[in-house]
C-alpha cells in the first residue's frame, strides 16, 4: 500500500488573540477539517505540540504550524481558521506544498488550493522547479518574528540496514527513539544549555509501518516523520533550532539511514521578506 509521506504546511501568525485561550477541542476540529486526527500532545509554558495521524500541529500564543501528509486537504484547515479568526486576526498566512511523489493520488493540487485561498486572502505565489519542486502561498506581513521554523531536511531513498529492518518488522518506538539520538541537539558546544533537561518528547509507532516524533524545548520544536515503505522511503525533519545546532543530528541521521538524496530548506524572514534557500 502506497503512503504519501511528502508534507503540506500551514503557518499562521495572529494578532489580538491568545491561541492558548483555545481549548483542545478547537484544535481537534481544526485537524479534522483536513482529514487527520490528534493522537496525543505535550506542552510547556511556551508551546503546545500535537502528534497527528498525519504529522504534527504546534501552537504558540500568537502563531501555529500545522503539518500534514498522506491524502489530507490542508487548505480546508486554512479556511476553517479564516472563518473562526477573520482576516483582521491573521497577520501572516503561509501555505506550502512540497511536490508529491504521486500527485495524481492527491485530492487537490496547489492551483486548486490557492484558488480557494485567494477568495479570502490577497496573497502571492512562489514556486521551485530546479532539483526541488514545491509551491508557496504567502499572505500578510513577513517579519523576523513571524517565521519560527529554521530548517526542513528531507531524506529520500533510505538504504541502511535499519531502514530495511523497518520495512519488514514491526516498529518499536523506544528502539527507534534510541537510534535517532535526538539529544545530539545538546551535545558540545551546546551541552551546557539549561534547556537540555526540559526537552519533552512525544512519539508514536504506526501500524503497519511509520513513526512520528514531536519534541519541544522552551519555545523551540523539532518534528520527525519516518515512512519506511519500499515504494517511498522517506524521513523528514523540521525544526526551529538553528542550522548550526542541527549539524551533528542531521549527520547522524544520514549515517543511520543512508539516503539516496538529502534536500534541505532554510528559512529567512529579514527585511520584511521571506526567503528560502534550498540545498
Amino acid at each position: 500500500m502506497f503512503y504519501e509521506g511528502t508534507e503540506k504546511r500551514l503557518v499562521i501568525n495572529t494578532k489580538g488573540l491568545n491561541l492558548f485561550d483555545f481549548e483542545d477541542d478547537f484544535w481537534i476540529k481544526l485537524v479534522a477539517h483536513c482529514g487527520a486526527e490528534v493522537l496525543s500532545s505535550i506542552r510547556n509554558s511556551q508551546v503546545k505540540a500535537y502528534l497527528l495521524s498525519e504529522s504534527s500541529l504546534f501552537v504558540w500564543k500568537n502563531k501555529l504550524i500545522l503539518i500534514t501528509c498522506g491524502n489530507t486537504q490542508l487548505v480546508k484547515a486554512a479556511l476553517f481558521i479564516q472563518q473562526k479568526f477573520t482576516k483582521q486576526h491573521i497577520s501572516t498566512l503561509i501555505f506550502q506544498r512540497h511536490q508529491a511523489l504521486k500527485p495524481q493520488l492527491q485530492r487537490s493540487n496547489f492551483k486548486q488550493d490557492t484558488l480557494l485561498l485567494e477568495k479570502q486572502f490577497n496573497g502571492q505565489n512562489m514556486h521551485w522547479r530546479d532539483g526541488y519542486q514545491g509551491d508557496l502561498f504567502v499572505f500578510g506581513e513577513v517579519s523576523s518574528g513571524s517565521i519560527i521554523t529554521q530548517s526542513i531536511y528531507m531524506l529520500h531513498g533510505l538504504n541502511s540496514e535499519l531502514a530495511k529492518t523497518l520495512q519488514t518488522n514491526p516498529l518499536d518506538k523506544q528502539t527507534i527513539l534510541a537510534a535517532l539520538k535526538i539529544r545530539l541537539l545538546f551535545e558540545p558546544p551546546f551541552k551546557e544549555d539549561p534547556l537540555r533537561e526540559n526537552l519533552l518528547i512525544d512519539h508514536y509507532s504506526f501500524s503497519p509501518k511509520g513513526y512520528s516524533l514531536n519534541a519541544i524545548c522552551g519555545e523551540d520544536y523539532i518534528t520527525l516523520h519516518l515512512t519506511p515503505e519500499k515504494m517511498s522511503t522517506y524521513l523528514s525533519i523540521e525544526t526551529s533550532f538553528a542550522k548550526e545546532r542541527c549539524i551533528g543530528l542531521i549527520n547522524h541521521l544520514q549515517q543511520l539511514f543512508l539516503p539516496n538524496e538529502t534536500k534541505s530548506m532554510h528559512f529567512n524572514s529579514l527585511a520584511q521578506q521571506l526567503t528560502i534557500n534550498i540545498v
